[in-house]
């Protein structure tokens, strides 16, 4: 007996994530290589990245092992959430938070001061709601691991609505609302850069060049994590789980990408 229909796509997933985490693991030596001005801070934040970038992909390899080799051929497992899947969705969380906070500074300074705040503040409440809504979806994963829990809430999703599923409670209140918060701030950074950077071009050839490449790397990105952001609320709207979860696996590695790439440029 094999696993259910789909999930050879966690798998896809799982590769295309490992090839992500080796462009990022690339992007980091290259900027230790040529980057020796910048500040100790910064430093950290790129070793910082990459460090939770290789805790993912760590627990996204036990994830894929456990159930594709540990319980082949025992589907009653995919009934049950490994620690490991919950735990890079933490992973997850932090490196996105950081790198939008990263930007979320960009625009600090780049903005004039009477509109500094109109712009941030909303910013920093979406990349909040992210951190609260992403956070408090691994914490109901794990403990979906309890059994006792489990049979208790089953027991009491089903006294109070037949069809309704932990499943759908999770994409409910946790899920959905977390990929709906990244996608806004996701529209908000690169709307803001874009303008910010418009604003400041300048009649020297050399800088406008440089400004038009800045305008084209953050509409570039941009297109690069928003519609897998999209991606995971569609596929987790229509409880397609396995596809969310896919997709879910490459999102964090993209952001790790998007913040190395501006700072190599």
């Amino acid at each position: 007996m094999g696993i259910p229909d789909g999930f050879g796509s966690v798998l896809v997933g799982g590769l295309v994530s490992a090839m992500l985490y080796g462009i990022t693991t690339l992007q980091a030596y290259i900027y230790y290589m040529h980057n020796f001005e910048d500040t100790s801070t910064m430093k950290f934040m790129v070793a910082a990245v990459w460090v939770l970038d290789t805790l993912h992909v760590s627990f996204m390899c036990h994830m894929e092992y456990y159930y594709l080799i540990t319980n082949w051929g025992a589907p009653a497992s995919l009934e049950y959430i490994v620690w490991s899947f919950p735990a890079s969705i933490l992973i997850d969380v932090i490196v996105i938070t950081i790198v939008q906070l990263f930007f979320a500074r960009t625009i600090y300074h780049l903005c004039r001061p009477q509109l500094r705040w109109l712009v941030i503040v909303p910013l920093v409440l979406l990349i909040l709601a992210h951190i609260g809504f992403a956070t408090a979806t691994a914490i109901v994963m794990y403990i979906r691991l309890s059994t006792i829990f489990t049979e208790r809430f089953i027991f009491a999703c089903r006294f109070a609505n037949s069809t309704f599923s932990f499943a759908s409670y999770t994409r409910l209140y946790t899920t959905t609302p977390a990929a709906i918060a990244i996608a806004l701030a996701e529209v908000l950074i690169t709307v803001s850069l874009c303008m910010l950077l418009r604003e400041s071009s300048s009649a020297v050839p050399r800088t406008k060049r440089l400004l038009n490449t800045l305008i084209i790397y953050a509409v570039n990105r941009c297109l690069l994590t928003l519609p897998v952001v999209i991606a995971v609320v569609v596929t987790g709207a229509d409880d397609m789980f396995v596809w969310a979860a896919t997709f879910d696996l490459i999102v964090g590695k993209l952001y790790a990408n998007s913040l190395l790439a501006s700072l190599n440029t």
